[in-house]
């Protein structure tokens, strides 16, 4: 890939010479490379899309097969940013009690429940 990279900007400083180094010159390099640019940014992104939907179907696999873990969280990136922050708000409370009982001496190998998404409204505002 070097090579070609090597290779074109040989040819465009070599091509230079006969058009006398003008403004067209400068506008064939400037041109190819914005239009390789966003190639490129098209290719990273799908290649990012597709690692991600694959991330996102192996944490899947763990979920289900994990015994009690929560399956709703399966597919938890369907859901609002608001669902989202409320999840969240909740994992944190969660942590915040499992530092208080790590300080009074017990376990934090457990697994507490959770309750259901559609829950989760009514158990944040208590």
């Amino acid at each position: 890939m070097s090579f070609i990279v090597f290779f074109i900007v040989l040819v465009w400083a070599l091509s230079g010479l006969p058009l006398h180094f003008s403004v067209i010159w400068y506008l064939m390099i400037d041109t190819s490379s914005a239009v390789i640019s966003i190639i490129m940014l098209f290719i990273i992104q799908n290649s990012q899309n597709r690692h991600t939907i694959a991330i996102q179907l192996k944490l899947d696999e763990i979920i289900r097969a994990t015994k009690g873990a929560h399956n709703e969280m399966m597919d938890i990136e369907k859901l609002t940013d608001e669902d989202l922050g409320k999840i969240q708000k909740k994992y944190g409370l969660l942590a915040e009690k499992t530092k208080e009982d790590l300080i009074k001496g017990k376990i934090d190998t457990h697994t507490p429940a959770l309750g259901g998404i559609a829950e989760l409204d009514t158990q944040l505002l208590k």
